[in-house]
């Protein structure tokens, strides 16, 4: 059971996760690719020249379920098609996952310097055109003020903190919605999973989170900035994060399921 302030305090043994995994270069394969994708509910078969791909790799593809992360299912390298009746794979998403991690409440964190960077994370959930401009169009990128900033020990006495939207904010923290985490120097970016993928950005110092922003459209505190703020108090709280270090955090169940996909050289 997962509370506002906890989201599960359920005291685990304490284990250090070694993630390595080794890259190596592979020439594409021309194939059929059985890609299955979740709100589809059926797998449906892309043409692919760009990858060498195998079972369980995630793609983005062309067509009209561009946009969404599919898994490969299925590939075969024996065929005779008609190329204009077929959609393509686009990119693969990166699978490698590298550092040490430790678990804390129900996020799994690293402070390697060499962990996960946000542009690693993005690839993992948005598609190309994402990767290139950070917002999936041409439009030009508007940032006006600076942003909104509040206290983790007393966020709830602000005047720009709304109840109901705080309630929302603790119910994403419940359901895993936060997915990721960095801070950097002290700059923060974050992903939250909701109708679609947000992004968070901030800095934090000490207790004190400043320079928020998030791209979602909603205009004030919204329950993306908060559930990143209730995230970090909750961590800090149970006297396991270090928030004036460096760090990379994960939900963790999404760190598993990107485990299962990475290449797998893994110590535990």
């Amino acid at each position: 059971m997962k509370s506002i302030l906890g989201f599960g305090i359920v005291e685990e043994p304490e284990t250090d996760s070694i993630i390595r995994t080794t890259i190596e270069p592979q020439l594409p394969v021309r194939a059929l690719v059985s890609v299955r994708f979740a709100r589809e509910g059926r797998a449906l078969t892309y043409y692919n020249d760009k990858f060498a791909l195998e079972v369980g790799n995630r793609v983005f593809v062309s067509g009209k379920l561009a946009g969404q992360l599919g898994i490969v299912e299925k590939v075969s390298t024996k065929f005779k098609i008609n190329l204009a009746d077929y959609q393509k794979v686009i990119a693969k998403a990166n699978t490698a996952i590298h550092g040490t991690y430790e678990s804390i409440l129900d996020k799994m964190v690293s402070y390697d310097q060499d962990a996960m960077t946000p542009d690693e994370f993005r690839a993992w959930i948005l598609p190309p055109a994402h990767w290139e401009d950070g917002a999936g169009n041409e439009d030009e990128e508007i940032i006006v003020g600076d942003g909104y900033e509040l206290s983790l020990e007393s966020m709830e006495r602000s005047d720009e903190v709304s109840p109901v939207i705080l309630e929302r904010a603790a119910d994403y923290c419940r359901n895993g919605k936060v997915a990721y985490i960095a801070v950097r120097h002290g700059v923060g970016t974050a992903y939250v999973e909701g109708s679609s993928w947000y992004e968070v950005n901030f800095s934090l110092n000490g207790d004190s989170i400043k320079e928020m922003y998030c791209n979602c459209p909603y205009p004030g505190l919204c329950k993306h900035l908060l559930a990143i703020a209730l995230t970090i108090r909750a961590m800090v709280k149970v006297g396991k994060l270090n928030s004036d270090r460096d760090f990379v955090a994960f939900d963790d169940s999404r760190f598993w399921n990107m485990v299962a996909c990475s290449t797998k050289r893994i110590t535990l």
